[in-house]
């Protein structure tokens, strides 16, 4: 049985908050998904987490994260 089986309401948040930065990418291009990988890790998430809410593989993150601080991102001052 995988995670999402065994907590359904974790699992129906994550969809929720993929979709609330989904529509703040849509609606403010400046904000790229290395700025919602920041934000989202200064909430206390960690990596897997993060990868499963936005949809990308763990092993994504450093890069999403290099780029959005070599950019100076949104949110990378927490």
């Amino acid at each position: 049985m995988s995670e999402r089986d065994i907590d359904p309401l974790s699992a129906r948040l994550d969809v929720l908050i993929r979709i609330l930065l989904e529509r703040e990418r849509k609606d403010n291009k400046g904000v790229t998904l290395g700025d919602q990988i920041i934000m989202l890790e200064s909430t206390g998430l960690k990596g897997k987490d993060v990868s499963k809410i936005l949809g990308i593989d763990v092993g994504q993150l450093p890069s999403y994260r290099r780029t959005a601080k070599k950019k100076g991102g949104k949110r990378n001052s927490g």
